[in-house]
């Protein structure tokens, strides 16, 4: 391991976004010939020579890096981020993590993307070249924009996109405890309805009847306290339901509206008389209640 690292750190390798084109032995001619790579061909070859001297090693992907918002608070990970390592097997001491690519160009890893290779716009974006220094300049008009422009989609994504109960349960108690200042707890109001009408109208648009009759009676069972397992289908959820303890008018509206939902769902489509179809769900979706 000791060996490949120093030949990486001490011959004349380097790190590119634009290598040149490899053949049909592309770790003989990246080691030998090239030299000249990113990421990936340093831990695909490292992997390799491992490999080849008995070592068992294995190529890692993920993320390394990041750039905090001042704006938000929140970690921003590009695709730009997306970097490669590799981990050995070293008896006892189980998988370790080696990253070849630190011993050609430390500050990819030890910063950005950006910084590493700021003279070599990434995957020839030679327009781009001139926005380097603004992107690492975080008081630039640009990295103001970039940075809010950021956090709008950020919170469009937290507060809209990924509203679930918890995050509704974390909202009302901060609606409570601002009940003292009536001024807070209406703006927090008309926000809270601001987020359910956009919560509802992307749940709705382009929804299926069908699907929506459904998850609505896996709410209404679920509030009995007959949830639906992750795995349950309408058939083996029927079944359960009738297995439990409710009244029998209950039971029989609930075996119906499954086995019409595993018709609609699952059955040969029937155009003619689908929307009858929807509509008798609907009625037994109420019946069930």
């Amino acid at each position: 391991m000791r060996a490949v690292l120093r030949k990486f750190r001490s011959e004349p390798y380097r790190y590119t976004l634009t290598p040149p084109a490899l053949g049909r032995d592309a770790v003989d001619e990246f080691l030998f010939a090239s030299r000249a790579g990113f990421c990936e061909h340093y831990a695909s070859a490292f992997v390799y020579l491992m490999r080849a001297a008995g070592i068992p090693a294995r190529v890692v992907t993920g993320y390394q890096g990041g750039e905090l918002n001042p704006v938000d608070g929140y970690l921003i990970v590009r695709q730009s981020d997306a970097h490669a390592w590799a981990e050995v097997w070293l008896g006892e001491q189980g998988w370790q993590r080696v990253d070849p690519t630190a011993a050609v160009a430390p500050q990819r890893v030890e910063q950005s993307l950006a910084r590493a290779i700021p003279a070599e716009p990434p995957f020839g974006l030679e327009g781009l070249a001139g926005l380097v220094d603004l992107q690492n300049d975080r008081e630039s008009w640009l990295s103001w924009l970039r940075f809010n422009a950021n956090a709008i989609n950020n919170s469009w994504n937290q507060w809209v996109l990924d509203y679930n109960p918890e995050r509704q349960r974390n909202f009302l108690a901060e609606l409570n405890f601002a009940l003292g200042n009536w001024r807070s707890a209406l703006g927090l109001a008309l926000v809270a309805l601001l987020l359910f009408a956009a919560q509802r109208l992307r749940a709705g648009r382009g929804r299926d009847p069908v699907d929506a009759a459904y998850q609505a009676f896996c709410r209404q069972m679920a509030r009995r306290g007959l949830p639906r397992a992750p795995d349950e289908g309408p058939r083996s959820y029927a079944a359960r339901l009738l297995a439990a303890a409710l009244p029998e008018d209950k039971k029989a509206a609930m075996k119906e509206f499954l086995e019409l939902y595993g018709t609609l769902k699952y059955g040969v489509p029937d155009s003619g008389g689908r929307t009858h179809s929807v509509k008798r769900l609907n009625t037994l979706l109420m019946q069930s209640r």
